[in-house]
């Protein structure tokens, strides 16, 4: 019925184009980490996490990270207990949950993610974060 040049090929969606670092499953890692490239945990960690440039920090399911965690692009699909900057991207899998302050660029959250502190955006402009609003004037209608 269909052709060989018909058939498509359809591709997984890639989240990190080369693993530079693997904290493996039964890891238990204590210390400070700096890194460039692409870092995956899948044990758990305890203590700051930061990087540079293009950094990725991908957080496995079943993994735990207790630490400050500041670094360009971050996919969480475990446990994260601690504040977090990711000053390009975000993304919150179906199991990610983040229990801590976050400031971000792009986020994107799956249905079922879940993030227990507040959460502010990183402005183009000045890279900061914004800051929230003074109070807002409530006009009653009657």
């Amino acid at each position: 019925m269909f052709s060989k040049k018909e058939q498509k090929q359809v591709k997984p969606m890639k989240e990190a184009q080369h693993i530079d670092t693997l904290i493996g499953v039964h890891s238990v890692f204590t210390g400070n980490l700096s890194f460039e490239g692409a870092v995956r945990i899948d044990g758990r960690f305890e203590g700051n996490i930061q990087s540079e440039k293009d950094g990725t920090l991908i957080v496995s399911e079943g993994a735990f990270i207790k630490g400050e965690v500041n670094v360009p692009n971050l996919v969480l699909h475990g446990d994260i207990n601690g504040n977090v900057c990711a000053s390009h991207s975000l993304k919150i899998g179906v199991k990610g949950v983040l229990n801590g302050d976050v400031e971000y660029k792009v986020i994107m959250l799956e249905e079922g993610s879940a993030i227990n502190g507040r959460c502010a955006r990183i402005d183009d402009v000045d890279g900061q974060a914004r800051k929230p609003k003074e109070k807002v004037e409530v006009i009653e209608v009657k």
